[in-house]
């Protein structure tokens, strides 16, 4: 990290600022548990003993780490794909519960990659300025692989809130 003129840390900084923001969660806000990635007990009745796992697919690095610095605060299991080409042998590797996915990425865009996964896919949230697809375009093309569509930039506890609602879809369809 380098140091910014007034003597802190830039990258400090902004995270701090970020958990500033998501620290205190609306009441909406469901928090899964992951004693793994972090310290953090979640709060008792939060969410079920098994972690979720969030597959972040940014090609921004700052973002990507700022994210999966959140959702682990959070108590979310992380794994990072800095194109479409790593996020496919992902999640041909892993089981993923929520993708979090930019469009525009290197190698593979975010719409092939939808375009390559498997059904049922994981709770897919497309993460974009959607600068190079609409969201009409994306719902013509993949629209039943996706779960939610959020214009870039979102605050963190709302994105935070999109994921909860994701997870909170996959139990109920886990238990029935």
């Amino acid at each position: 990290m380098q140091p910014i003129s007034n003597g802190g840390w830039e990258n400090e900084l902004s995270i701090a600022a970020v958990f500033e923001d998501a620290h205190e969660p609306s009441p909406t806000l469901k928090t899964v548990g992951d004693r793994t990635s972090t310290d953090h007990e979640p709060a008792p009745g939060s969410g079920p003993s098994t972690p979720r796992t969030v597959l972040i697919v940014e090609d921004e690095p700052a973002l990507r780490e700022t994210l999966r610095v959140i959702f682990q605060f959070h108590g979310y299991k992380t794994l990072e794909a800095g194109d479409g080409e790593i996020a496919l042998q992902i999640l041909n590797d892993r089981d993923v519960d929520v993708l979090i996915l930019d469009l525009h990425l290197p190698k593979l865009d975010g719409a092939s990659l939808l375009q390559r996964i498997d059904s049922p896919p994981p709770m897919v949230i497309i993460h974009s300025a959607f600068e190079f697809f609409t969201p009409d375009e994306m719902s013509k093309g993949v629209g039943s692989k996706v779960f939610r569509m959020i214009r870039k930039p979102i605050p963190p506890p709302e994105l935070l809130s999109a994921v909860s609602e994701a997870v909170a879809e996959l139990e109920r369809s886990d238990s029935s």
